[in-house]
């Protein structure tokens, strides 16, 4: 028997071995980077493997019950190793919090288009509910449901909800500088970077609310489409208001 399926499961639904063949499923179906290089695949591959091999424990076990040695474990890797790639437990968790920080900064970044259209753009593709194109729809709920109730259940994780803050701060600060043509530092640009952090903690949130009462996939994504809109016509003014700067400021 496996490191993984050895730990005692308290869901007869989903084990931790059988989530993680969902994972890896799903990541076959991935499109490929041609561009990539034999050693940065490599270092991708056992990046998302420790990702992968961490949430299926967490999700099973919940967060403030697996070590990392566990992980390092049953993902057949040293502790430090995982600490090469993930700073913290924490971070194995949100995953994707790097990712969408680099998203919104590479989007808001660019002049195509209005800035809360790249906003809300670049928001939805990064933060959704994750849907498994493997399973059913009453399996997806399971697993969505399961990842909002750790992540709202575990002290440890709720008070790392805003751990990414200042990096989320300063990238967005930079590129909506860079945007307009401003110092980072601007109160304007300073103000606009808290409105599009108002509206990534809006979505989030949603998720957070309508899991356990949405009956769907679909439902629970118009849910939360509703909430981030009714959210962004109140951020709309300001971010269409700063995007006329750049018109007027001159560095």
């Amino acid at each position: 028997m496996s490191i993984l399926g050895a730990m005692t499961s308290p869901s007869d639904d989903l084990d931790v071995d059988s989530i993680l063949q969902l994972f890896e499923g799903t990541h076959a179906g991935e499109a490929r980077d041609h561009g990539e290089g034999l050693r940065e695949r490599k270092k991708r591959q056992v990046r998302q493997r420790i990702s992968d091999v961490a949430t299926a424990m967490f999700l099973v076990h919940g967060f403030d019950n697996v070590t990392v040695a566990q992980i390092a474990a049953a993902a057949e890797v040293s502790q430090q190793t995982v600490f090469n790639y993930f700073t913290t437990k924490e971070s194995m968790f949100f995953d994707r919090t790097g990712p969408m920080i680099d998203a919104v900064a590479d989007a808001v970044r660019e002049r195509n288009g209005s800035l809360i259209d790249v906003v809300a753009q670049s928001i939805a593709s990064e933060i959704h509910p994750g849907r498994l194109e493997a399973l059913d729809d009453a399996r997806q709920m399971y697993l969505i449901r399961l990842f909002c109730e750790v992540a709202t259940t575990s002290p440890t994780l709720v008070a790392a909800r805003f751990a990414e803050l200042p990096r989320f701060i300063d990238k967005v600060s930079v590129a909506l500088g860079q945007r307009i043509g401003a110092d980072p530092t601007d109160p304007e640009v300073r103000f606009a970077t808290f409105v599009i952090g108002g509206l990534v903690e809006v979505r989030v949130q949603s998720a957070y609310r309508h899991v356990e009462r949405a009956i769907s996939f679909a439902e629970l994504n118009d849910a939360i489409h509703r909430d981030f809109l009714r959210a962004a016509r109140l951020a709309e003014p300001s971010l269409t208001a700063f995007d006329r700067m750049r018109d007027t400021i001159h560095v």
